[in-house]
């Protein structure tokens, strides 16, 4: 029989949520609908003779300073009323039992009412791994400084924090904090300050590899990229809805996201040197191998183990054991001794072909007409992130030979220049004599005395992608700049490569 919690109780609206959220997780259908976490894409070719032994196999891999006995960690759930309590004590007895990194729920109802203490605090339970604490990013925007989060730790005894990132969850609740404008600049901030590891976590919609990389660079130590195909977090809050319009809109969402081996490989490939971890949909031992393979450095599991915990802790630890074994024997069947040689095998293959080796956008500028310009730059370098592409090139295409794009000085001089150029042609030959029958005469025309030459004005441009990003000089910008009349200009930004 579970434990009876009898204290640690908090009749607040934070804890009355944690519990209902609690509840609509063990007794509904809250998984993603439409939408997959992607590993079923994915298959292993066996190494039929793998040259090791079944025990040359280890499963054991660094973090933080401890010695895991997988690269599993019970990803971060619940906290703040009693029944919290019981499964976590639960799930801290099985990550000591199992050497497992531990993550905690939301804090923030800790913060508010430390009363809450006793369904946070494992850290005598688990002393030999690593705990995570964990609270809302967009909290760093609602008065939860560097000296809160510091104080959260510190309570937790916890050694790095989660700042979770959940936009969407906040718009659908009725009490959600949606002002997430400047969170990325309150993230360097505590990224600088606090003494232990940050680690930035979506909550199972996916971060794409631009933003990846921005939190890196941010000050991040980690990102769990949590994509789709676990729990859904807009179809959790669709079951705390009374309203039917709401809750047709949060239904609008259920297939809402990033796959999470999508996820997980495209982060790799944007940051390959970066602390990637991946949940989200990851189900049993297979889904693990596969996301490690894909790049995750650790692999993080919430439901599946929330619902094996509610039934006592000898059902969550079968679930570790599984987990592991499942893990160890892949990795010995791919002839592949540790987790860092199974870490980027090429012996995981795609059934669907979809390795993405090209990205097209579209961007649609409007024209003020001639002299007017674009400075494109943001979009393109977005485009280069966006696309996960390491090494190739970004050609930009001007669909239209009324204007030109160029890479060069920033835009203010090359405007002066059509500009000057313009009122210097008007002068030479009358307007109606240097229009043709398509309109495009005196963009021509204009581009010809700006380009010194009778060619048409340039409608491509190229830049190298080196390290995933647009490689540029230091002054360099890419400039779509108007030499005919008012109008929308459309630009195919493609970007190529591996």
């Amino acid at each position: 029989m579970p434990e009876k919690e009898t204290s640690g109780t908090v009749s607040h609206g934070t804890a009355s949520r944690k519990a209902e959220h609690l509840r609509i997780n063990l007794e509904e259908d809250v998984s993603a609908k439409g939408v997959t976490s992607g590993f079923e894409r994915f298959r292993f070719v066996p190494r039929t003779l793998p040259e090791i032994d079944l025990a040359d196999v280890s499963t054991v891999v660094d973090l933080f300073g401890y010695r895991l006995g997988a690269p599993v960690f019970v990803s971060c759930m619940t906290g703040g009323v009693p029944e919290a309590g019981v499964i976590n004590r639960a799930l801290a007895r099985v990550a000591q039992r199992h050497r497992l990194a531990l993550g905690l729920g939301s804090g923030r109802v800790l913060l508010e009412h430390p009363e809450a203490l006793p369904s946070f605090d494992v850290r005598s339970l688990a002393p030999d791994v690593p705990i995570f604490a964990n609270i809302g990013a967009v909290q760093l925007k609602r008065g939860v400084g560097v000296d809160e989060c510091r104080r959260l730790v510190d309570l937790l005894r916890a050694d790095a924090l989660v700042l979770h990132l959940n936009a969407l969850q906040e718009a659908l609740q009725p009490e959600g904090d949606t002002v997430f404008g400047g969170v990325l600049e309150r993230i360097a901030q505590l990224c600088r300050r606090l003494e232990v590891p940050v680690i930035a976590k979506e909550v199972g919609w996916g971060i794409a590899p631009d933003v990846a990389l921005r939190l890196l660079e941010a000050g991040v130590s980690a990102v769990d990229v949590a994509g789709t195909g676990g729990t859904s977090w807009s179809e959790v809050e669709r079951h705390r809805m009374t309203d039917p319009v709401r809750r047709r809109v949060a239904a609008a969402f259920a297939d809402w996201g990033l796959p999470t081996a999508d996820a997980v490989r495209l982060a790799r490939r944007a940051a390959p040197d970066a602390l990637i971890f991946a949940s989200g949909g990851i189900r049993n031992g297979m889904d693990a191998a596969k996301a490690v393979a894909l790049g995750a450095d650790l692999v993080g599991v919430a439901g599946t183990f929330l619902r094996a915990a509610s039934q006592g802790e000898e059902a969550a630890s079968e679930l570790a054991s599984e987990f592991i074994e499942t893990l160890r024997i892949v990795m010995f069947c791919l002839g592949e001794s540790s987790v860092a040689s199974l870490r980027g095998t090429p012996r995981l293959i795609s059934d669907d072909g979809r390795d993405r080796t090209a990205l097209t956008v579209e961007l649609a500028l409007g024209s003020n007409g001639i002299g007017s310009s674009h400075d494109i730059t943001d979009q393109v370098m977005a485009a280069v992130a966006g696309s996960a592409i390491l090494t190739g090139v970004v050609h930009c295409f001007l669909q239209d030979a009324g204007a030109t794009i160029q890479i060069g000085t920033p835009p203010a001089r090359t405007t002066s220049l059509i500009s000057t150029g313009g009122q210097a042609l008007d002068r030479l030959v009358p307007p109606d004599l240097h229009r043709s029958r398509d309109g495009h005469g005196p963009a021509h025309a204009v581009g010809a005395v700006e380009s010194g030459s009778d060619r048409v004005p340039l409608v491509s441009a190229a830049a190298p992608v080196v390290g995933g990003r647009l490689w540029l000089g230091a002054d360099q910008r890419i400039t779509v700049v108007e030499l005919g009349a008012p109008r929308e200009r459309r630009v195919t930004l493609q970007v190529l490569g591996q």
